[in-house]
């Protein structure tokens, strides 16, 4: 297993090796990085899976892994899914990262993240003081659907594209 941690680290609890333990206070890395790392490894091994990073907010855990790794990372039966849920007391969602370069990279997270309601598009908004922000819009009839209240979706999209997104439901 890829992971942000070293092989070593991955094996051990409770102590990182000097050179983990500088991407974690220079933050790099997270802590809940190292615990999700962790605990993939101790559930699916050294199989071919590329652990991206973990974030959180609300009840909410995203775990980013690389393309193509989502069923075994989930596992068989979402088994791997509910032991992490366990673990970690909160949901899990699993998706694959994306390196955001433009708005289609930003609907590729959302619809990934906010399935089973699907999204229209995504636009880019110009503020007058020259920043942007994406805006995800999600038809109203799918408002629902989302797997989690608003703030949380737009705070985690915003921490995997690592631009300030905002959901609209039109």
């Amino acid at each position: 297993m890829k992971a942000p941690i070293c092989e070593v680290c991955l094996k051990t609890d409770g102590i990182l090796c000097p050179a983990d333990e500088k991407k974690l206070q220079e933050g790099i890395i997270s802590e809940l990085d190292v615990k999700v790392a962790r605990l993939l490894y101790r559930l699916i091994g050294d199989s071919d899976v590329e652990f991206k990073k973990a974030v959180e907010a609300g009840d909410l855990v995203v775990i980013v892994v690389g393309e193509g790794d989502v069923p075994l990372t989930i596992g068989k039966g979402g088994k791997n899914v509910k032991i992490l849920t366990r673990e970690l007391g909160k949901r899990i969602r699993v998706i694959e990262a994306v390196e955001v370069r433009k708005p289609e990279d930003v609907k590729k997270i959302a619809t990934d993240l906010l399935y089973p309601a699907g999204v229209f598009g995504v636009n880019v908004v110009y503020k007058p003081s020259g920043d942007n922000y994406y805006r995800i819009l999600v038809p109203d009839r799918d408002r629902k659907k989302i797997p989690g209240r608003r703030e949380v979706l737009e705070s985690i999209i915003s921490q995997i594209a690592g631009a300030e997104v905002r959901i609209n439901f039109i």
